[in-house]
Protein backbone atom coordinates (compact mmCIF):
# COMPACT_ATOMS: atom_id res chain seq x y z
CA UNK A 1 0.00 0.00 0.00
CA UNK A 2 3.12 2.54 0.89
CA UNK A 3 4.11 1.36 -2.61
CA UNK A 4 0.55 2.69 -4.61
CA UNK A 5 0.41 5.92 -2.66
CA UNK A 6 4.00 7.21 -3.16
CA UNK A 7 3.09 6.63 -6.83
CA UNK A 8 0.15 8.57 -6.47
CA UNK A 9 1.84 11.57 -5.20
CA UNK A 10 4.87 11.27 -7.27
CA UNK A 11 1.95 11.78 -10.16
CA UNK A 12 0.64 14.55 -8.93
CA UNK A 13 4.01 16.32 -8.03
CA UNK A 14 4.96 15.71 -11.82
CA UNK A 15 1.34 16.79 -12.66
CA UNK A 16 1.95 20.19 -10.74
CA UNK A 17 5.34 21.03 -10.97
CA UNK A 18 4.98 24.61 -9.68
CA UNK A 19 4.71 22.64 -5.92
CA UNK A 20 8.80 21.53 -6.71
CA UNK A 21 11.30 24.18 -6.69
CA UNK A 22 12.28 24.52 -10.67
CA UNK A 23 15.10 25.88 -12.21
CA UNK A 24 15.51 28.45 -15.21
CA UNK A 25 15.88 25.47 -17.52
CA UNK A 26 13.21 23.49 -16.35
CA UNK A 27 10.87 26.17 -16.07
CA UNK A 28 11.60 26.35 -20.50
CA UNK A 29 11.47 23.05 -20.65
CA UNK A 30 7.93 23.18 -19.18
CA UNK A 31 6.39 25.94 -20.84
CA UNK A 32 7.63 24.10 -24.39
CA UNK A 33 5.95 20.92 -23.02
CA UNK A 34 2.95 22.36 -22.12
CA UNK A 35 -0.52 20.26 -23.25
CA UNK A 36 1.07 17.21 -21.80
CA UNK A 37 -0.95 15.13 -19.90
CA UNK A 38 -0.66 11.90 -17.49
CA UNK A 39 -2.72 9.57 -16.00
CA UNK A 40 -2.84 6.10 -13.88
CA UNK A 41 -4.15 3.18 -14.57
CA UNK A 42 -5.63 0.25 -13.04
CA UNK A 43 -2.38 -1.51 -12.77
CA UNK A 44 -0.81 1.29 -11.75
CA UNK A 45 1.44 1.56 -14.76
CA UNK A 46 2.38 5.67 -15.50
CA UNK A 47 1.06 5.99 -18.98
CA UNK A 48 1.94 9.36 -20.82
CA UNK A 49 -0.90 10.69 -23.39
CA UNK A 50 0.94 12.48 -25.93
CA UNK A 51 -1.52 15.44 -26.60
CA UNK A 52 1.51 18.28 -27.48
CA UNK A 53 -0.24 21.17 -28.67
CA UNK A 54 1.54 22.65 -31.73
CA UNK A 55 4.66 24.42 -30.84
CA UNK A 56 5.91 26.70 -32.76
CA UNK A 57 9.96 26.73 -33.89
CA UNK A 58 10.44 30.31 -32.02
CA UNK A 59 8.58 28.60 -28.68
CA UNK A 60 10.92 25.42 -29.07
CA UNK A 61 13.64 28.49 -29.54
CA UNK A 62 13.04 30.45 -26.61
CA UNK A 63 13.35 27.27 -24.55
CA UNK A 64 16.45 25.89 -25.61
CA UNK A 65 18.07 29.12 -26.89
CA UNK A 66 21.64 28.70 -24.58
CA UNK A 67 21.92 25.06 -26.26
CA UNK A 68 21.32 26.22 -30.19
CA UNK A 69 23.11 29.91 -29.71
CA UNK A 70 26.46 28.08 -28.13
CA UNK A 71 26.90 25.94 -31.58
CA UNK A 72 26.83 28.78 -33.39
CA UNK A 73 28.22 31.20 -31.13
CA UNK A 74 31.71 29.28 -30.93
CA UNK A 75 33.63 28.92 -34.32
CA UNK A 76 35.33 25.32 -32.55
CA UNK A 77 31.97 24.01 -31.69
CA UNK A 78 30.95 24.30 -35.21
CA UNK A 79 34.09 23.19 -36.84
CA UNK A 80 33.98 20.20 -34.44
CA UNK A 81 31.08 19.12 -35.31
CA UNK A 82 31.16 19.26 -39.36
CA UNK A 83 34.57 17.77 -38.93
CA UNK A 84 33.31 14.71 -37.30
CA UNK A 85 30.41 14.52 -39.98
CA UNK A 86 33.08 12.77 -42.18
CA UNK A 87 33.56 9.88 -39.56
CA UNK A 88 35.63 9.71 -35.84
CA UNK A 89 38.92 11.91 -35.57
CA UNK A 90 41.45 11.83 -33.02
CA UNK A 91 42.42 14.93 -31.33
CA UNK A 92 45.59 15.04 -33.38
CA UNK A 93 43.09 15.05 -36.50
CA UNK A 94 41.25 17.84 -34.77
CA UNK A 95 43.75 20.20 -34.64
CA UNK A 96 44.90 19.73 -37.78
CA UNK A 97 41.63 20.53 -39.19
CA UNK A 98 40.56 23.65 -36.71
CA UNK A 99 44.00 24.69 -36.43
CA UNK A 100 43.42 24.76 -32.79
CA UNK A 101 45.85 23.60 -29.99
CA UNK A 102 44.76 20.66 -27.34
CA UNK A 103 43.79 23.19 -24.55
CA UNK A 104 41.54 25.15 -26.76
CA UNK A 105 39.75 21.73 -28.07
CA UNK A 106 39.71 19.91 -25.14
CA UNK A 107 36.63 22.16 -23.34
CA UNK A 108 34.62 22.55 -26.61
CA UNK A 109 34.43 18.50 -26.88
CA UNK A 110 33.59 18.17 -23.35
CA UNK A 111 30.51 20.81 -23.86
CA UNK A 112 29.41 18.67 -26.83
CA UNK A 113 29.60 15.03 -24.77
CA UNK A 114 27.71 17.10 -22.34
CA UNK A 115 25.35 17.65 -25.19
CA UNK A 116 25.15 13.94 -26.14
CA UNK A 117 26.38 15.15 -29.95
CA UNK A 118 30.33 13.35 -29.34
CA UNK A 119 31.81 10.59 -27.42
CA UNK A 120 34.94 9.41 -26.76
CA UNK A 121 34.96 5.80 -29.02
CA UNK A 122 38.78 3.93 -28.35
CA UNK A 123 40.47 7.13 -28.01
CA UNK A 124 39.33 8.94 -30.79
CA UNK A 125 36.11 11.42 -31.49
CA UNK A 126 32.63 10.43 -33.51
CA UNK A 127 29.19 11.77 -33.28
CA UNK A 128 26.70 9.97 -31.37
CA UNK A 129 23.24 8.73 -32.88
CA UNK A 130 22.01 12.40 -32.23
CA UNK A 131 24.98 13.88 -33.30
CA UNK A 132 24.60 12.05 -36.69
CA UNK A 133 20.98 14.12 -37.01
CA UNK A 134 22.24 17.60 -36.13
CA UNK A 135 25.57 17.96 -37.83
CA UNK A 136 23.93 17.65 -41.09
CA UNK A 137 21.24 20.06 -40.61
CA UNK A 138 24.22 22.28 -39.63
CA UNK A 139 26.50 21.33 -42.67
CA UNK A 140 23.24 22.14 -44.87
CA UNK A 141 22.88 25.50 -43.47
CA UNK A 142 26.42 26.50 -43.15
CA UNK A 143 27.00 25.38 -46.97
CA UNK A 144 23.53 27.00 -48.41
CA UNK A 145 24.85 30.45 -46.30
CA UNK A 146 28.42 30.26 -47.98
CA UNK A 147 26.45 30.05 -51.43
CA UNK A 148 24.36 33.06 -51.16
CA UNK A 149 27.06 34.82 -49.58
CA UNK A 150 30.09 34.02 -52.23
CA UNK A 151 27.88 35.67 -54.87
CA UNK A 152 25.55 37.39 -52.58
CA UNK A 153 24.80 40.07 -55.49
CA UNK A 154 23.48 37.17 -58.07
CA UNK A 155 21.48 35.83 -55.65
CA UNK A 156 20.04 39.27 -53.92
CA UNK A 157 18.96 40.76 -57.75
CA UNK A 158 17.30 37.48 -59.23
CA UNK A 159 14.26 35.79 -58.74
CA UNK A 160 15.07 32.99 -56.94
CA UNK A 161 11.60 32.13 -56.41
CA UNK A 162 11.62 31.06 -59.47
CA UNK A 163 13.50 27.60 -59.03
CA UNK A 164 10.98 25.12 -57.62
CA UNK A 165 11.22 24.92 -54.05
CA UNK A 166 12.78 21.49 -53.01
CA UNK A 167 15.36 22.67 -55.91
CA UNK A 168 15.82 26.04 -53.90
CA UNK A 169 16.45 24.02 -50.38
CA UNK A 170 19.27 22.61 -52.52
CA UNK A 171 21.21 25.13 -54.03
CA UNK A 172 24.31 24.83 -51.63
CA UNK A 173 25.44 22.89 -54.05
CA UNK A 174 26.34 25.28 -56.56
CA UNK A 175 28.77 27.07 -53.91
CA UNK A 176 31.63 26.46 -56.63
CA UNK A 177 29.78 27.88 -58.95
CA UNK A 178 31.23 31.32 -60.86
CA UNK A 179 29.59 34.28 -61.74
CA UNK A 180 29.59 35.10 -66.03
CA UNK A 181 28.91 38.41 -66.46
CA UNK A 182 28.81 40.16 -69.68
CA UNK A 183 30.80 43.40 -69.37
CA UNK A 184 32.54 46.46 -71.88
CA UNK A 185 35.76 44.18 -72.43
CA UNK A 186 33.56 41.32 -73.41
CA UNK A 187 29.68 41.73 -74.18
CA UNK A 188 29.62 38.49 -75.66
CA UNK A 189 30.72 36.37 -72.46
CA UNK A 190 27.67 34.74 -71.67
CA UNK A 191 27.06 33.80 -75.64
CA UNK A 192 30.86 32.38 -75.67
CA UNK A 193 30.05 30.34 -72.33
CA UNK A 194 27.10 28.35 -73.56
CA UNK A 195 28.84 27.75 -76.84
CA UNK A 196 31.91 26.52 -75.03
CA UNK A 197 29.92 23.92 -73.11
CA UNK A 198 28.07 22.75 -76.30
CA UNK A 199 30.81 22.55 -77.74
CA UNK A 200 32.62 20.34 -74.97
CA UNK A 201 29.10 18.19 -74.25
CA UNK A 202 28.51 14.80 -75.05
CA UNK A 203 24.88 15.35 -74.10
CA UNK A 204 22.48 18.76 -73.66
CA UNK A 205 19.64 19.00 -71.69
CA UNK A 206 17.92 22.32 -70.67
CA UNK A 207 14.96 23.99 -69.88
CA UNK A 208 14.04 27.20 -70.43
CA UNK A 209 11.55 29.95 -71.04
CA UNK A 210 13.39 32.10 -73.64
CA UNK A 211 15.12 31.66 -76.92
CA UNK A 212 16.77 33.45 -79.86
CA UNK A 213 17.71 32.95 -83.07
CA UNK A 214 21.76 32.62 -81.87
CA UNK A 215 20.25 30.04 -79.19
CA UNK A 216 18.46 27.97 -81.73
CA UNK A 217 21.53 27.61 -84.49
CA UNK A 218 23.61 26.90 -81.67
CA UNK A 219 21.45 23.89 -80.97
CA UNK A 220 21.07 22.85 -84.45
CA UNK A 221 24.48 22.83 -84.98
CA UNK A 222 25.44 20.14 -81.80
CA UNK A 223 22.55 17.81 -83.55
CA UNK A 224 23.93 17.90 -86.58
CA UNK A 225 27.20 17.19 -85.34
CA UNK A 226 25.43 13.61 -83.26
CA UNK A 227 24.72 14.92 -80.22
CA UNK A 228 22.00 14.07 -78.01
CA UNK A 229 19.97 17.34 -77.30
CA UNK A 230 16.64 17.07 -74.79
CA UNK A 231 14.66 20.61 -74.65
CA UNK A 232 11.84 21.37 -71.91
CA UNK A 233 9.92 24.81 -72.85
CA UNK A 234 6.90 26.50 -71.67
CA UNK A 235 3.95 26.58 -73.49
CA UNK A 236 4.22 30.21 -73.90
CA UNK A 237 7.23 29.66 -75.28
CA UNK A 238 5.99 26.17 -77.67
CA UNK A 239 3.47 29.09 -79.16
CA UNK A 240 6.65 31.52 -80.05
CA UNK A 241 8.04 28.62 -81.99
CA UNK A 242 5.43 28.72 -84.79
CA UNK A 243 7.40 31.55 -86.55
CA UNK A 244 10.78 32.07 -88.73
CA UNK A 245 13.17 31.25 -87.83
CA UNK A 246 12.52 28.84 -85.10
CA UNK A 247 9.70 26.85 -86.94
CA UNK A 248 12.08 25.71 -90.13
CA UNK A 249 14.80 24.47 -87.73
CA UNK A 250 12.39 23.44 -85.39
CA UNK A 251 10.85 20.96 -88.44
CA UNK A 252 14.54 20.01 -89.24
CA UNK A 253 15.22 18.55 -85.89
CA UNK A 254 12.34 17.17 -85.02
CA UNK A 255 13.35 14.68 -88.00
CA UNK A 256 16.48 13.91 -86.08
CA UNK A 257 16.47 10.87 -83.80
CA UNK A 258 18.75 12.42 -81.44
CA UNK A 259 16.37 15.70 -80.38
CA UNK A 260 13.35 16.03 -78.17
CA UNK A 261 11.53 19.22 -77.17
CA UNK A 262 8.87 19.03 -74.07
CA UNK A 263 6.26 21.21 -73.66
CA UNK A 264 6.03 22.10 -69.86
CA UNK A 265 2.66 21.67 -68.23
CA UNK A 266 4.27 23.92 -65.15
CA UNK A 267 5.56 27.92 -65.40
CA UNK A 268 9.09 27.79 -66.06
CA UNK A 269 10.81 30.98 -65.10
CA UNK A 270 14.21 30.07 -66.00
CA UNK A 271 17.00 29.15 -68.57
CA UNK A 272 19.41 25.96 -67.93
CA UNK A 273 21.59 24.41 -69.57
CA UNK A 274 23.32 21.04 -67.61
CA UNK A 275 25.52 18.09 -69.84
CA UNK A 276 27.63 15.65 -68.53
CA UNK A 277 30.23 17.93 -67.10
CA UNK A 278 28.71 21.69 -67.09
CA UNK A 279 25.96 24.00 -65.56
CA UNK A 280 25.01 27.16 -66.82
CA UNK A 281 21.65 28.45 -64.85
CA UNK A 282 20.36 32.02 -65.50
CA UNK A 283 17.42 33.83 -64.11
CA UNK A 284 14.89 36.90 -64.52
CA UNK A 285 15.94 40.52 -62.42
CA UNK A 286 13.89 41.04 -59.51
CA UNK A 287 13.55 44.99 -60.04
CA UNK A 288 12.53 44.34 -63.93
CA UNK A 289 11.34 41.10 -64.29
CA UNK A 290 13.37 40.60 -67.55
CA UNK A 291 15.26 37.66 -68.12
CA UNK A 292 19.23 38.42 -67.57
CA UNK A 293 20.56 37.44 -70.39
CA UNK A 294 23.91 39.21 -69.54
CA UNK A 295 24.61 36.95 -66.67
CA UNK A 296 24.96 33.00 -65.83
CA UNK A 297 26.26 30.96 -62.76
CA UNK A 298 28.40 28.50 -64.53
CA UNK A 299 29.59 25.55 -62.91
CA UNK A 300 31.66 22.20 -63.29
CA UNK A 301 30.57 20.19 -60.04
CA UNK A 302 29.95 17.53 -59.70
CA UNK A 303 27.33 18.44 -57.21
CA UNK A 304 25.58 20.95 -59.54
CA UNK A 305 26.10 19.15 -62.59
CA UNK A 306 23.80 16.74 -60.47
CA UNK A 307 21.70 19.02 -59.54
CA UNK A 308 20.92 20.40 -62.57
CA UNK A 309 20.27 17.27 -64.41
CA UNK A 310 17.49 16.52 -60.92
CA UNK A 311 15.65 19.74 -62.17
CA UNK A 312 15.53 18.91 -65.74
CA UNK A 313 14.17 15.69 -64.61
CA UNK A 314 11.51 17.19 -63.03
CA UNK A 315 10.31 19.66 -65.55
CA UNK A 316 10.54 16.57 -68.19
CA UNK A 317 8.46 14.62 -65.60
CA UNK A 318 5.46 17.23 -65.98
CA UNK A 319 5.78 17.60 -70.23
CA UNK A 320 4.81 16.29 -73.54
CA UNK A 321 6.97 15.51 -75.97
CA UNK A 322 6.25 17.73 -79.23
CA UNK A 323 6.56 15.89 -82.59
CA UNK A 324 5.42 18.51 -84.86
CA UNK A 325 6.69 22.04 -85.07
CA UNK A 326 2.91 24.09 -83.08
CA UNK A 327 0.86 25.39 -84.95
Amino acid sequence: MRWRIYRITWVILETHPGRLPMKKSARRARHACAGIERMICPNQHLLTIGIMKGVSSLEIYSAFHDDVQAIFRSRLLTQILLALGDGKKSLSDLRDVTGSSSQALIPKIRQLEALHYVESVRGDYALTPIGRLVEPEIERLVALMGTFQRHRMFWVEREIESIPLEFQRELKHLYNAEVIRGVEEDIFAVYSSFFTILKNASRIHGVSSIMSPVHANAIKEVVMDGKSVELVVPQELARGLTGEPYSTILECLLERHDFEIYVSSLPIRLGMTVTDEYLSLGLYKRDTGTYDTATDLVSTSSAAVAWGERLFQYYKANARALHAPPE
